[in-house]
């Protein structure tokens, strides 16, 4: 499967992330195992972020939620 270089770098994008409060949050594994608050913003990212081979759905959706609450 080819990789895809050009996904935002997000937290949602990444091979740590787990599905936690869609789709804002998300549960980090890295996070958890460096003994770090694993809950972290969708959007949002740290040093140690490793691209997925997909795009998630999540981070679609939360850039929905920014964008539509950034509006009101």
């Amino acid at each position: 499967m080819k990789r895809r270089t050009n996904l935002k770098r997000f937290c949602g994008n990444c091979d740590g992330h787990n599905s936690y409060d869609y789709p804002s949050r998300v549960f980090c594994s890295t996070r958890h195992w460096q003994g770090k608050d694993p809950i972290v913003d969708t959007l949002w990212n740290c040093d140690d972020w490793n691209q997925v081979s997909q795009e998630c759905y999540c981070v679609r959706e939360a850039e929905k939620a920014r964008d539509s609450h950034k509006q009101k």
